[in-house]
């Protein structure tokens, strides 16, 4: 590691070395005006892009430089996933705060660079560059899907069971805990710092029929909103499925308040969610997958059940149900 002042050049070179995790498609990697890659066949592609900015997306206190950039690649990676595809490639731009140590930058790209190894991810290309604000790195990721597979928020349909994969909120409480300087919740901490992107999860859901997906990156009940109003249905979710890890009960108990509300409010988790015609939901891996709820024709609306009648899930989060209009079925 080196804590010399920025040298844009000889900086990418180190960034850049060992950088290629898959080479079948990558006919030009770094070293170029732009990368050159192929594609394997009968595939569309995704890309998708995502931006973090110190001070606002992550913090010294609770993120170290090497958890910034493997954040940032699960989140690129888990956008891969929502649509069933498989990630292949990215590049990445980093506005360093002059003065900086080039140390802290490698950090980061070693965290990119080590969760786009675990998922087979060429780093191809990107750029660096001094600033006079804030340190900012953003990554952008190409991936492919079999041709018109692709699982968009817009396919839920009439009669398809909600599914999520593992759980939910535990980012949440990582983040807090984190604040709160505990050593009581090793495995939400773990979750928030280096959260795991469900690419094979969303390849199962794709092959098995899922009709809509989207991965929570702002709390459940933002993306389940998100799906019924690109799909224009009505998603009824029943929160006693809701599988509650026993880290994310321990610290609402220990905080009296529910433990549904990380779990509706609390966003990067990165799990998937998503509707399946519900004669296909019971082929969905029960270790990893849970039906939360079903699917109606209807306004675009999620309701779950309060005191026997159903209550609309606003996307601003749980704790707004107690002010939600009471909604018949």
């Amino acid at each position: 590691m080196h804590n010399d002042p920025l040298d844009e050049f000889s900086l990418i070179d180190r960034l850049t070395q060992h950088s290629i995790s898959n080479p079948t498609y990558v006919k030009v990697g770094v070293g170029d005006d732009c990368a050159v890659y192929d594609t394997p066949p009968d595939v569309d592609q995704l890309v998708s892009t995502d931006m973090m900015v110190e001070g606002i997306h992550f913090s010294e206190s609770t993120t170290t430089s090497f958890d910034v950039g493997y954040r940032l690649g699960a989140a690129n990676i888990s956008d891969i996933a929502a649509m069933g595809g498989t990630p292949r490639h990215m590049v990445v731009s980093i506005a360093v705060p002059k003065g900086r140590p080039t140390a802290y930058v490698e950090a980061v790209y070693n965290g990119l660079r080590n969760i786009c190894a675990d998922y087979d991810v060429n780093i191809i290309g990107g750029d660096t560059v001094s600033t006079e604000g804030p340190f900012v790195i953003s990554a952008t990721v190409f991936g492919d899907v079999p041709t018109n597979q692709s699982v968009l928020r817009s396919g839920a349909q009439d009669g398809d069971a909600v599914f999520i994969t593992n759980y939910l909120g535990l980012s949440y409480v990582g983040l807090h805990s984190l604040l709160e300087d505990s050593e009581d919740y090793p495995v939400s901490q773990s979750v928030h710092r280096r959260p795991i992107p469900h690419v094979e999860c969303g390849i199962i859901a794709r092959d098995l029929g899922a009709k809509s997906m989207n991965d929570i990156s702002d709390g459940l009940s933002s993306e389940l909103n998100e799906i019924a109003k690109a799909s224009q249905v009505t998603m009824y979710i029943d929160e006693s499925k809701l599988p509650i890890h026993p880290e994310v009960h321990a610290y609402c108990e220990s905080h009296h308040m529910s433990p549904y509300l990380p779990m509706w409010t609390g966003g990067e988790d990165f799990q998937l969610v998503g509707t399946i015609p519900a004669e296909k939901a019971e082929c969905l891996p029960s270790e990893t997958f849970t039906i939360i709820g079903h699917v109606k024709a209807g306004h675009a609306l999620v309701l779950v059940e309060r005191n026997g009648q159903w209550v609309p899930v606003e996307p601003k989060g749980y704790n707004h149900l107690s002010r939600a209009e009471v909604v018949s079925r």
